[in-house]
């Protein structure tokens, strides 16, 4: 679970092949596949890496003191 400073903020969660995942605002509780993230809170806020092995609970401060990351690139498969 990742907790917003705020009940308005929307938290985004994408991949690392930069697909958004999941919205929601305040909160969000995610049933993802275990691997690597970024966290934004706002489309175009900083990321942050997060990595979604265990269940884990932490807030926007907590992410927001640590690195921030590039955005993932969104990658596209050739056919």
């Amino acid at each position: 679970m990742i907790v917003a400073s705020s009940p308005l903020t929307e938290i985004w969660l994408g991949d690392d092949c930069g697909h958004l995942v999941q919205m929601e605002v305040g909160e969000l509780r995610t049933s993802v596949l275990p691997g690597y993230y970024v966290v934004s809170f706002g489309l175009k806020a900083p990321t942050y890496p997060i990595n979604l092995n265990k269940s884990i609970q932490t807030s926007q401060r907590q992410l927001e003191a640590g690195p921030t990351c590039p955005r993932p690139l969104l990658q596209l498969l050739s056919e």
